[in-house]
C-alpha cells in the first residue's frame, strides 16, 4: 500500500487530502508514462465518474493532464466500474469524500510498481513531466458507445424473463 493510493485507488475528502492538483498531476504522469509504452500509438485512457459533486471537477483535472501529456481521453461520463473495464466510479464512502481508481489497460488494478512511480511525482522526487507540444496533444472525446455497449452486455445476460418481479435499489448517497 502507497502513499497515496490504496487499496482501491487514491482517496479522500474531496479539496482537503484529495485535490484537483492531486488528479491533475496523476493525469499528466499517466499521459506520459503510458505514451512512451505505447510504441508509435497514442495512449488512451477510459474515465467514468460517479455522481458525487466532486466527481465532475476530477474528471476535468485528470482530462487536462492526461491531455496536456499528450494522451487521448475517452469520457464515459456517470457510469459504473465495470463499465470502464469492459470499454477499454463508484464506492461506498460518504459524499463528501472521492477518489481516483487507476485500472490497466487489462481492466485490472494498476501494478504497484506504477503506484510507487506516480507517488513519487506527485511528492516532486522525480521532476516535472514534458507537456506534448502541437499534434502530440490529447483529445477528449465523448464516449457513449463504450457505456452503451456495456449496456448491451448486461442485457446479453438476462437467460430468463424478470417480468412480475420487484427490483430493490440501493443508491447510497
Amino acid at each position: 500500500m502507497g502513499k497515496y493510493f490504496g487499496t482501491d485507488g487514491f482517496r479522500g475528502e474531496a479539496n482537503v487530502n484529495l485535490t484537483v492538483e492531486h488528479a491533475y498531476k496523476v493525469g499528466r504522469f499517466l499521459g506520459w508514462y503510458y505514451g512512451k509504452q505505447a510504441k508509435g500509438d497514442r495512449c488512451r485512457v477510459v474515465i467514468g465518474k460517479d455522481t458525487r459533486r466532486s466527481s465532475y471537477m476530477f474528471e476535468y483535472s485528470l482530462v487536462s493532464g492526461l491531455t496536456a501529456s499528450g494522451a487521448d481521453v475517452y469520457l464515459l461520463h456517470v457510469t459504473t466500474t465495470p463499465s470502464v473495464s469492459l470499454s477499454l466510479i463508484q464506492s461506498h464512502n460518504p459524499y463528501y469524500d472521492n477518489g481516483i481508481k487507476v485500472i490497466n489497460g487489462r481492466g485490472e488494478k494498476l501494478e504497484e510498481e506504477t503506484i510507487e512511480k506516480i507517488e513519487s511525482y506527485l511528492d516532486g522526487e522525480m521532476g516535472e513531466i514534458p507537456f506534448a507540444k502541437r499534434d502530440a496533444i490529447g483529445r477528449t472525446v465523448d464516449y457513449a458507445a463504450g457505456r452503451n455497449r456495456y449496456i448491451g452486455y448486461l442485457i446479453s445476460l438476462a437467460t430468463r424473463s424478470f417480468k412480475n418481479m420487484r427490483v430493490g435499489l440501493d443508491c447510497a448517497n
